[in-house]
């Protein structure tokens, strides 16, 4: 097995996947300490501001386990897990995050407040108010074939649909530039001439 400098081996992914960078994600997620779960108005519960959170400020890094496409769609089929929460991470891998943690809490906007920078981490696109949901756009961070939900957001933004393919739209590429998650930041620039 290949080592890192360190000494600490290569996660076996690492192998398989060349250019992963060759850190597993943290066995757990953690949130900014100024958030916190609540009712929200988009769905169910939500995560919430309790203070001023300056633009830039990370507020999520994301934890869990690294599967393949295949090991997901078996974690979606089995009826003892009645929920998974995953991003896609890399090519062909996706991160399934630990369940029960408030970061699963987590609302959609397609005017998001919350961006992408770094593979597991969300950080404050603007500054963030007390009181303020904290939401982040579900089409930076999948691509599943058959992906769909109705948005209840109610930006004036508001795609209505969001899919597994509207990382496609050059309108959201725009908006976003390189706040994608890697696996969709690969897929974006594959497309490019």
């Amino acid at each position: 097995m290949t080592h890192l400098p360190n000494d600490v081996p290569l996660p076996p992914y690492a192998q398989v996947y060349p250019g992963l960078m060759p850190v597993e994600p943290e066995p757990d997620c953690w949130t900014h300490p100024h958030i916190e779960v609540r009712p929200s108005l988009i769905a169910g519960d939500g995560l919430f501001a309790t203070a001023a959170i300056p633009a830039g400020t990370v507020v999520s890094r994301l934890g869990g386990r690294l599967v393949t496409w295949t090991e997901l769609q078996d974690l979606f089929a089995d009826p003892a897990v009645p929920y998974v929460d995953t991003i896609a991470a890399h090519g062909d891998l996706h991160l399934v995050l630990p369940p029960g943690r408030p970061i699963g809490k987590s609302n959609h906007s397609c005017d998001p407040n919350l961006w992408w920078t770094g593979p597991y981490t969300l950080a404050a696109r603007r500054d963030l108010r007390p009181g303020e949901e904290v939401t982040n756009d579900y089409a930076t961070c999948t691509a599943a074939p058959g992906f769909a939900m109705e948005c209840r957001c109610g930006t004036a933004l508001c795609r209505g649909l969001i899919t597994g393919a509207d990382w496609r739209r050059a309108d959201l590429q725009e908006r976003y530039g390189d706040h994608w998650t890697p696996a969709l930041l690969e897929l974006i620039r594959a497309m490019s001439p």
